[in-house]
C-alpha cells in the first residue's frame, strides 16, 4: 500500500512540474501573458466593484459586517488591543510614508524599478481610497464597538489597502530578488502575513466592517497586479522583438 501511495505522489508532482514549467513556457509569450494580466485586472476590479454594490444596496455582507463586528467587541481583551494597536500602527498614513521613503531611498540607485513601483502601487491605491471614501462616505462602526474613533469614513479601509499595494508588494519584490530558499519563503510568507495581520487589526478595534477591510484588500491588490504585471509584460515584448529581429537578420541558408 504504501509504495503504491508513493508512486502516486511522485507521478502527481511530476505532472504538477510539467505542467508549471509548460505554463511557464506558454507565459513568456507577451499576447497570452497580456490576456491573463487583463483578465486578472478586471477580475479583481469586477470584485471591488460588486462588494461596493453590496454595501450601497444593504445586501448580506452588511449583516454579516454587523455581527462580526458586535462578536468581536464582546470578545476583545486588554492584551489584544496592546497587540493589534501595535499592529495597526503600521498602516497608518504616517508610517507608511516613513516605510516607502526609506524603501525608495534604499532602492532607487539598483533598482530603480522596484522603486518606482512601490511609488505607483501606494500613491495609486491612496488617491482610490480616498475617492472612494469621499463617494460612499459610509458611517465608521457605532462608537460604542471602537477602541479608537477615527474621523474620515468607513469603505474601503485604507490600512487594508497599503497593507498590500506597500507592504506585501515590498516583501514580493524581496521575494524576487532573493537568492535564498529560506528568505524567500520567508519573504511569501510575510507577504501574506502582514495583510492578514493589519486587516483583522481593522476589524479587532472596531473601526472597520468586515467589507471595509474586503474592499481595501482588493483596491491594493489591484495595484498590486498593475505595477508588476505592466513591466513584466514590457520585458517579455521587448524580449520576443529581440528575438524576431535576431532570427530576421540571420542569412537564409535554405537551399
Amino acid at each position: 500500500m504504501l509504495p503504491r501511495q508513493f508512486c502516486y505522489h511522485v507521478c502527481m508532482r511530476k505532472r504538477v512540474s510539467f505542467l508549471a514549467s509548460r505554463a511557464g513556457l506558454w507565459l513568456q509569450n507577451p499576447a497570452p501573458f497580456a490576456v491573463l494580466l487583463g483578465a486578472a485586472l478586471l477580475y479583481v476590479g469586477a470584485l471591488v466593484s460588486g462588494l461596493a454594490e453590496d454595501v450601497l444596496d444593504s445586501d448580506s455582507i452588511v449583516l454579516a459586517d454587523s455581527c462580526l463586528a458586535h462578536w468581536l467587541a464582546t470578545h476583545r481583551t486588554p492584551v489584544g488591543i496592546g497587540v493589534f494597536d501595535a499592529i495597526t500602527f503600521l498602516g497608518n498614513w504616517e508610517v507608511a510614508v516613513v516605510v516607502l521613503a526609506a524603501a525608495v531611498v534604499f532602492l532607487w540607485n539598483r533598482r530603480r524599478r522596484s522603486a518606482l513601483a512601490m511609488i505607483v502601487a501606494a500613491t495609486g491605491s491612496e488617491i482610490v481610497v480616498s475617492l472612494g471614501k469621499a463617494g460612499f462616505g459610509r458611517p465608521r462602526p457605532p462608537a460604542v464597538l471602537g477602541v479608537i474613533t477615527p474621523l474620515d469614513a468607513s469603505f474601503p479601509s485604507g490600512h487594508s489597502s497599503v497593507s498590500v499595494a506597500l507592504y506585501a508588494l515590498g516583501f514580493y519584490l524581496l521575494f524576487r530578488s532573493a537568492r535564498s530558499p529560506r528568505l524567500k519563503r520567508l519573504c511569501l510568507a510575510l507577504a501574506f502575513l502582514f495583510p492578514l495581520l493589519i486587516g483583522f487589526s481593522r476589524l479587532y478595534l472596531g473601526v472597520h466592517y468586515l467589507s471595509d477591510v474586503l474592499g481595501g484588500w482588493g483596491v491594493g491588490l489591484w495595484w498590486f497586479i498593475l505595477v508588476v504585471g505592466v513591466p513584466d509584460f514590457v520585458r517579455r515584448r521587448s524580449a520576443a522583438n529581440i528575438q524576431a529581429a535576431d532570427l530576421r537578420s540571420r542569412p537564409n541558408t535554405a537551399k
